[in-house]
């Protein structure tokens, strides 16, 4: 075979050759890449199992949610209290030394037991004093929610600064599940007429739908202070409008008693226990659909205006 000829043979061996030291170089790269990668996260997997996680310990359950929420899995979080079958806060647990503790107000700390000046004491509204009433009302209000969101935001921040901007998103994404949640609210309750008798959850519903009635405060504190006859008046004009009584665990007794002289009311439970709290906030619309169309199915819902 002439020289001419083995030429290109040459050639093709040639790029044969380099073609396979290439492919040999890129598996080595590959290898290293792989292994560097794996290196890296065994270092930070050992670092994260080595750092503490945050650990944060709130004084009612509502605010154990929402800080659960807020932190997004980046924190330990429990209540150091649960909801009564009245309604009414139990202790159950007391704060670690190793715990942040966020508290609503100073009334409520001192309420669960908790010294002012602990060091770890984080207070959502320490110069505003709020009642019980208020605080609890807090929870369900839309207009509310997003500050008490945001100063838990804030508290967790401060103790995770290289974080904020994620608890920022956690943020967002609060103020958007309460949008879409009230959505719910006003799909499943559009044509619903009903007269808020609740001490707290009814604001809730209130912000969602056109046909939740209040109460005028006057006209509730006279109930209150014993005008029983204008009480039973207005339940019995409610229930002719059929409109449904809604009543939640902090329901004053004197307005609780009257109401079971109607049959179209219900009554809405407190947060359970280990409950998220925007599937609790949906659950109370579908709790109302449900009553409605059981109402309506049965033919025991009063007609009228």
């Amino acid at each position: 075979m002439s020289n001419r000829e083995a030429a290109p043979i040459r050639n093709k061996a040639a790029e044969m050759t380099k073609e396979a030291a290439r492919r040999a170089l890129s598996r080595r790269l590959c290898l290293f890449l792989i292994l560097s990668l794996l290196i890296l996260f065994r270092r930070d997997a050992a670092e994260a199992a080595a750092a503490p996680a945050m650990r944060i310990a709130a004084t009612s359950p509502l605010l154990c949610e929402i800080a659960d929420f807020i932190s997004g899995g980046r924190a330990r979080v429990r209540a150091l209290s649960r909801f009564g079958e009245s309604g009414e806060l139990l202790n159950t647990a007391r704060p670690l030394a190793s715990e942040i503790i966020i508290a609503f107000d100073p009334e409520e700390a001192e309420r669960r037991g908790l010294k002012l000046k602990n060091k770890n004491l984080r207070l959502l509204y320490d110069k505003v004093r709020m009642t019980e009433e208020q605080r609890r009302s807090a929870f369900f209000d839309p207009a509310m929610l997003p500050f008490v969101a945001r100063g838990i935001m804030k508290i967790i921040s401060a103790e995770d600064q290289e974080n904020y901007a994620y608890y920022q998103r956690r943020l967002a994404e609060f103020q958007s599940r309460i949008d879409s949640t009230m959505g719910v609210g006003r799909h499943l309750l559009s044509d619903t007429r009903l007269l808020d008798l609740t001490g707290a959850e009814g604001a809730w519903v209130r912000s969602s739908i056109e046909g939740a009635l209040r109460p005028p405060e006057s006209v509730w504190k006279s109930w209150l202070n014993g005008d029983v006859e204008a009480l039973n008046a207005a339940l019995a004009e409610a229930s002719r409008r059929g409109w449904l009584l809604l009543l939640d665990p902090w329901t004053p007794a004197p307005i609780r008693a009257a109401a079971t002289a109607f049959p179209y009311r219900l009554t809405l439970p407190a947060p359970p226990q280990d409950t998220e709290f925007f599937i609790f906030l949906h659950d109370i619309f579908t709790m109302i659909s449900n009553r409605v169309k059981g109402a309506q199915s049965s033919g025991k819902k009063t007609g009228g205006i």
